[in-house]
């Protein structure tokens, strides 16, 4: 039967989140599972109570946890790629340190594993949580998540066609360890950092690439850490400076990988625009404290730069894009108004 090694990358400041994360899946090792998983984190160069949390688990799995510390912060490419490096089981989990798996997860992702021993990867749904709201969720999107509950792709286009956008969010992916340390050996290190932030997406397109045998689970597994304290986390900016670098990232990456010209890019960023830069979510980013006017040009010269091939960016997303981030907050009020009773 599949292995499963939970591989949980981390760093500074992440010490409470991260025992979060361990707790939510130690919580679901039920006897029959506990041979076949294990936790795998890579500590890069943390100076808070990581270590001591750590050892707290520790003590609870014994040899089931598996961990790896760098002396000094050597990058997330490094760190990730380290922690995969860690694992044992056939298949790793890659999992955020300030996301958390849904009750059940385990037992779901093993009784898949069963059924479809083959598999390249899984790609599962997940639940947005924000800071600023913590009994709040939201989903995403439903035009960029795949119309089945379950499906199975034999085919990198159709892979790609589908879950484009939805393999950069690393908490909600899956993957077979052997076809990810193939992926990582062909790109190299140049292909890898090709990523910048999202070092994961090349390599899983590799393996897409190789082995097109990937599932979608549509029921959501994962509970992701989103909103502004989510992001300053991860990257000291703001969200619309956030923004900008993911777009460049994720167009980079998608441009080598299928071509500016392919209906694929096309496909893949036009699901990455309805997600991230609807008129609400602008308005999200120029509500910020911190935002200014010459933040909302960077904003609007970079977006137009990556999406001007898409007809609905100029329809629905440049108007938002246009408005003074000052002048966001009485838009607001006033679609409000409209929308109110006698409006």
């Amino acid at each position: 039967m599949p292995t499963l090694s939970i591989c949980i990358p981390t760093h500074d400041g992440r010490a409470r989140v991260l025992d979060r994360a361990l707790a939510s899946g130690t919580e679901q090792l039920r006897a029959d599972l506990r041979e076949r998983v294990q936790f795998c984190v890579s500590d890069n160069g943390s100076r808070d109570s990581t270590t001591a949390v750590l050892e707290r688990h520790r003590a609870k799995l014994g040899e089931a946890l598996v961990t790896h510390r760098f002396e000094a912060d050597v990058g997330f490419t490094t760190n990730l790629l380290k922690v995969v490096d860690l694992a044992e089981g056939d298949f790793c989990w890659l999992l955020g340190s300030d996301d958390t798996l849904e009750p059940g997860a385990l037992a779901t992702v093993m009784a898949i594993l069963d059924e479809e021993p083959d598999l390249t990867g899984i790609t599962v749904n997940r639940i947005n949580v924000d800071d600023a709201d913590p009994p709040g969720v939201m989903h995403d999107d439903p035009r960029v998540v795949p119309p089945s509950a379950r499906r199975r792709y034999e085919s990198a286009q159709a892979v790609f066609a589908e879950l484009a956008l939805l393999q950069d969010y690393i908490s909600t992916q899956i993957l077979r360890r052997t076809a990810w340390q193939r992926a990582v050996a062909k790109l190299g290190q140049e292909g890898v950092a090709a990523g910048r932030a999202f070092p994961h997406i090349p390599i899983l397109g590799a393996m897409v690439v190789e082995a097109p045998r990937w599932r979608w689970h549509g029921e959501q597994l994962v509970r992701h850490r989103i909103g502004v304290a989510a992001v300053k986390g991860t990257f000291p900016v703001s969200p619309a400076e956030y923004i900008i670098k993911v777009t460049h990232d994720r167009s980079a990456i998608w441009a080598a990988m299928f071509g500016v010209r392919s209906s694929l890019y096309r496909a893949a960023m036009s699901s990455a625009r309805r997600t991230q830069l609807s008129p609400a979510m602008i308005g999200h980013f120029k509500l910020q404290p911190e935002q200014t006017l010459a933040g909302d040009l960077r904003l609007l010269v970079a977006m137009i730069r990556h999406y001007w091939r898409l007809m609905e960016f100029w329809t629905q997303s440049l108007p938002a894009l246009l408005v003074p981030h000052g002048f966001v907050p009485l838009a607001v009020r006033a679609k409000n108004m409209l929308r109110a009773p006698g409006g």
